[in-house]
């Protein structure tokens, strides 16, 4: 009879199995919060079911939240660790994190630095282009399109979970991309390296997603929302095309209009101001033009005149935008005619991202039209 027994050179080191048992605790505790946390923060009478689970998710609710900060810590690593021979860019292990940390989003979001989570998830689907038909048709996925699908999954029930944390957080990297484009040639960097660069496409269909489910939410944010959108889209293409054909989704907003003859693109707010894109100059200009929410806005067929309309305060108005001698100069945007306009519906304003939209028959006169189908006429001049 012969006896076996293992070398030490077949044996795991005590390093290596420590950092084995490290992971898979990780990814438990992690199981654990993004199943449970949930119920730990929003039922907080605990019945006797409740206490009988005590001690399997204590650590992961509103007065002892050690084990959520320490698990988020840990998936955030695993995200975010640079590759290494040691641990690979697409490992099992860096997707079940990613997974994890898109599923219990809500838990983990206090103790997580979310602009970086959303870089670190948007650079992983920068070639999202080149791997999606192998996740669309079934094909034997490569590492690199797992993780891809994987990452796509993630930004998608952040961005449902925590729509205005997923927009402010997004819309605050854009405007850091913008300022470091202005010095990129004396900073010596390359932008269309950057992630939000190469990750635009992805963006995009976060954002119609957000649309789609949650336009409400993306409603209250528009202007940072369109802060994104334009960020994305391919400004050649849309002086062609224009916004209506090019990203249909954000067209579904009554206060949202776009002028192809001036490549202008005016949203109202909830807060009532008018943001204006100067597309061509590249700048925003923001005026207080509502003392309430903007429901509808319109430029006129040739770019000449914007109207505005708010429910709330039960007002149109109408906007000229000047320029100086040949274009040149900051342009001016003055407020030339105001009027009352009539008390809407109850049931028309139960449907306010509905309630009424603006439309130019002719280049000085608008149509108001409400949800139920009346139409009241206004005049420029």
């Amino acid at each position: 009879m012969y006896y076996f027994s293992e070398t030490s050179s077949n044996r795991p080191s005590s390093a290596t199995e420590g950092k084995r048992k490290q992971t898979t605790a990780i990814v438990l505790l992690g199981v654990i919060g993004a199943e449970y946390g949930h119920e730990i923060e929003t039922n907080k009478k605990k019945t006797p079911e409740d206490q009988k689970r005590r001690s399997v998710v204590d650590g992961f609710g509103l007065s002892n939240y050690s084990l959520a900060r320490y698990t988020s810590q840990a998936l955030a690593f695993l995200l975010l660790v640079p590759p290494s021979p040691s641990f690979p860019a697409h490992t099992a292990l860096r997707r079940a994190a990613i997974d994890l940390i898109g599923r219990g989003f809500t838990v983990w979001q206090p103790y997580l630095d979310v602009s970086k989570i959303l870089l670190g998830l948007l650079e992983l689907c920068c070639d999202s282009d080149k791997l999606v038909p192998s996740m669309s048709y079934g094909l034997p996925l490569t590492p690199a399109a797992d993780s891809c699908r994987t990452a796509r999954h993630a930004l998608s029930l952040i961005a449902l979970a925590r729509p205005p944390t997923f927009i402010t957080c997004l819309v605050k990297e854009v405007a850091r991309y913008n300022t470091l484009a202005q010095n990129a040639q004396a900073l010596n960097i390359s932008m269309h390296m950057t992630v939000l660069s190469r990750s635009k496409p992805e963006i995009l269909r976060v954002i119609e997603l957000l649309i789609d489910k949650m336009q409400t939410d993306v409603s209250d944010l528009l202007v940072e929302v369109m802060d994104i959108v334009i960020h994305c889209l391919d400004h050649t293409q849309l002086k062609v095309r224009g916004l209506k054909e090019l990203f249909p989704a954000i067209c579904r907003f009554y206060n949202v209009t776009y002028c192809n003859s001036t490549r202008r693109i005016a949203v109202g707010a909830k807060s009532g101001a008018l943001a204006i894109y100067e597309l061509r100059a590249s700048k925003c200009q923001t005026i207080s033009a509502h003392a309430a929410a903007i429901n509808a806005c319109s430029f006129s067929p040739d770019g000449k005149y914007l109207a505005s309309y708010s429910n709330k305060e039960n007002k149109l108005c109408f906007w000229q935008t000047a320029t100086g001698l040949f274009g040149l100069g900051n342009a001016q945007t003055r407020c030339i005619r105001t009027y009352n306009t009539p008390h809407l519906s109850e049931a028309v304003k139960n449907n306010p991202l509905r309630m009424a939209r603006l439309q130019w028959p002719a280049n000085k006169v608008v149509s108001l039209i409400t949800d139920d189908n009346l139409e009241y006429r206004f005049s420029v001049t």
